[in-house]
């Protein structure tokens, strides 16, 4: 079914409007504070599951400790050389360890699956074992991701052997050509995510066009939001002078807050265009 003008705004209109009365304000405050409980055993188990197929060498960890250096220096400091110690140890965490791991870190999908249900308007249909089953299957590919997030950057830094020789106007292309190619392959891992998410975590069933099009909203949304907090920190925050070393974690709250409403402003908009659907308008 197409999506005239009219009914387009009609059926924002209803989304935003039922996204404000379920509290999805609310909502969204809940997913960002699970998404920070569950930040650190979900890390703990990716890291432990990447690093076994990567092997017991310094790569995995220095690239840990690049990575959080700039947005987590007490992690750097002190996570890293506990788990390098712990995997030098030949320690693991065992069947009961991982499955503690993944209980602990279930909050997270689990907000995601209960706000979805609020903000389609399904609420009493909300299914554990799908939740459940997601969760798994996040955690796996998480662990996909950091692998090549370990592995890649390296590798991808290496391509600029290529331009070597070349003049300053080539090289700049090619390393401007090497970012538009990762910020594409992240763009479309977002994308594809939203996609799954909304298809498959809510407790209703989506239509795959409905979801594509709430997925490509919240992709834009994300884009926004990333550009006018970037902008806001620059420029106007004093927010480092206030917090200081925990000034990676206040922004972590906040971006994750506004994602989250993002997502969930996304997810009613889609429950909307569903109802809609249903009745026949036209």
């Amino acid at each position: 079914m197409r999506l005239s003008s009219q009914r387009a705004l009609r059926v924002i209109k209803e989304g935003a409007a039922h996204f404000v009365r379920s509290h999805g304000f609310v909502y969204s405050a809940a997913i960002a504070f699970n998404l920070l409980l569950a930040s650190i055993p979900v890390l703990f188990l990716v890291f432990a599951a990447t690093s076994l197929f990567i092997g017991r060498n310094e790569l995995p960890f220095s690239m840990l400790a690049a990575i959080l250096k700039e947005t987590f220096p007490y992690g750097a400091q002190v996570l890293v050389p506990n788990l390098r110690k712990l995997f030098a140890s030949g320690s693991t965490f065992g069947v009961l360890g991982t499955v503690l791991l993944l209980a602990s870190s279930f909050s997270a999908t689990d907000a995601v699956h209960t706000s979805l249900a609020v903000m389609m308007g399904t609420p009493r249909e909300k299914r554990f074992l799908r939740s459940a089953t997601f969760h798994v299957a996040l955690v796996l590919v998480l662990i996909v991701l950091s692998a090549a997030a370990i592995v890649i950057p390296p590798l991808w830094k290496g391509l600029s052997i290529l331009t070597k020789g070349m003049s300053a106007g080539w090289d700049a292309a090619f390393h401007f050509l090497l970012a538009g190619i990762a910020d594409a392959a992240l763009a479309g891992i977002l994308f594809a995510a939203g996609v799954l998410s909304y298809r498959h975590l809510s407790p209703q069933r989506v239509r795959l066009e409905n979801a594509m099009a709430g997925s490509l909203a919240f992709l834009l949304f994300l884009y926004a939001i990333r550009a006018g907090f970037t902008f806001y920190v620059k420029k106007f925050s004093k927010l480092n002078v206030i917090y200081g070393s925990l000034f990676s974690i206040v922004c972590f709250i906040i971006v994750a807050y506004l994602f989250s409403a993002a997502y969930l402003f996304c997810a009613s908009i889609i429950g909307s265009l569903e109802k809609d659907e249903d009745s026949g308008s036209p």
